[in-house]
C-alpha cells in the first residue's frame, strides 16, 4: 500500500522527493481539520478531487493507495487510522458492511435509486464491465459476450486481474456468473481455468496487455477502456450481448473513526452536481445521478444482485482460486 500526502503530493514530486512524505506531516493543520483517505484509484482519478476537496473545504487529506481487497483487508484487521475508503466496488463495499458507518448524505435525494443500498457505502460513479480485444490479432471471431470467454480457444489468451485481489475483477466474474444464469461454482471453474492459470496483479494492467499482444482479449471497465482508446491504445470495446453489470464503485466511512465529520464533507462533496457532472468528460465515468448525462451509449443490463454477490464472495474466491491452481501448466 502507498501513502501519499495532499497537497503538498505536487511539490514533492517537482523536486523529486516523493517518497520523502513523513516531513510534510509538520505543515498540516490541527487534528480536527484532516482527514485519512484509503483508495483504490487511479492517481488521475483520486488526486484531482481531492485537491479540490482540500481547496473548498480546508481539511488536510492524507491518501493511502492500493487494491480493493488489500485495503478492506487490513481496516478488517484493525488498527488503521482510516476514516474513509474511496473507490472499490459497492459489492466490495458491501462484504465488508459491518466495519463501516451509516451515513446518508443530503445529496442522496438525487441518485438514481436502483444505485442506494443499506446506508454503509455511498454510490460515487456508473461503471459498466466490458470485453475488449486487439483488433490488430482478431480481425474476425472476436468475443461477443460472456460465454465466449468460456470458449477452450481462447485458453491463455484473456487478460484478467485476480478477482481475490482487484474488486474490479470479482465485479466482472459476478456479473458474468449472472449474466449467463448457470451454476456459479461451475462458471468460476470453467473460467479459471480458461486463463490457464495466468492473471495480472492489477485490473489497470489489463489493457496494456491487451494493446500490446500479450493477450488477445481482456476484461475491463469501460472506463478504462475509453480512456484507453483516447489515448491512442490499440484495442476496440465489446458490450457483451448477454447484457453487463454498471455497478457504481463507492466511498464508506469507517466505523469509530477520528474524523468522521470530514469524512462526511468528503461524501457530500463527491455527489455534488457539479463534481458528478464532470465525470464523464474528464474521468470517463457515469455519473450515479437521476437524469444526468449518462457519458456513453445505452447499455444492455442485467439486474446484478448486489446481495448475493456479498453472501458468495468467499465460496466463488475459493472455488476461484483452486480452479486456477490445478490449471497452472
Amino acid at each position: 500500500m502507498k501513502r501519499l500526502l495532499l497537497p503538498l503530493l505536487l511539490a514533492l514530486l517537482l523536486c523529486g522527493c516523493a517518497a520523502e512524505t513523513a516531513p510534510a506531516r509538520e505543515f498540516a493543520p490541527d487534528d480536527g481539520h484532516r482527514l485519512v483517505i484509503y483508495s483504490s484509484h487511479r492517481e488521475e482519478v483520486s488526486y484531482p478531487l481531492i485537491r479540490e476537496f482540500e481547496q473548498r473545504t480546508g481539511v488536510w487529506v492524507e491518501l493511502h493507495t492500493g487494491g480493493t481487497s488489500e485495503l478492506l483487508s487490513e481496516i478488517a484487521a484493525g488498527g488503521t487510522d482510516c476514516d474513509l475508503v474511496f473507490g472499490g466496488g459497492v459489492d466490495s463495499l458491501s462484504a465488508y458492511s459491518g466495519y463501516f458507518m451509516k451515513y446518508e448524505s443530503p445529496e442522496l435525494d438525487n441518485v438514481e435509486p436502483r444505485f442506494l443500498g443499506d446506508g454503509s457505502y455511498t454510490p460515487f460513479s456508473s461503471l459498466p464491465v466490458v470485453i475488449i480485444y486487439n483488433p490488430k490479432i482478431l480481425r474476425l471471431n472476436y468475443p461477443s459476450g460472456w460465454e465466449s470467454l468460456l470458449n477452450s480457444a481462447w485458453r491463455g489468451r484473456i487478460a484478467f486481474a485476480d478477482p481475490a485481489v482487484s474488486g474490479s475483477s470479482f465485479t466482472a466474474l459476478s456479473t458474468m456468473i449472472q449474466a449467463l444464469g448457470a451454476d456459479a461454482e461451475d462458471v468460476t471453474r470453467r473460467f479459471a481455468e480458461n486463463l490457464d492459470g495466468r492473471t495480472l496483479d492489477s485490473s489497470s494492467l489489463v489493457v496494456d496487455a491487451v494493446a500490446d499482444g500479450r493477450f488477445y482479449i481482456g476484461v475491463t471497465l469501460e472506463e478504462t477502456a475509453l480512456k484507453a482508446i483516447a489515448s491512442g491504445s490499440s484495442i476496440t470495446l465489446v458490450y457483451p450481448e448477454e447484457g453487463t453489470s454498471d455497478l457504481p464503485d463507492g466511498a464508506a466511512i469507517v466505523s469509530g473513526c477520528r474524523h468522521s465529520e470530514n469524512a462526511k464533507l468528503f461524501i457530500d462533496f463527491i455527489l455534488s452536481e457539479d463534481v458528478q457532472s464532470r465525470l464523464p468528460e474528464h474521468f470517463s465515468r457515469r455519473s450515479v445521478l437521476k437524469d444526468a448525462q449518462l457519458g456513453g451509449p445505452d447499455v444492455k443490463l442485467i439486474p446484478y444482485d448486489l446481495k448475493w454477490a456479498g453472501e458468495q464472495r468467499a465460496l466463488l474466491i475459493s472455488t476461484w482460486e483452486s480452479s486456477l491452481s490445478e490449471a497452472e501448466p
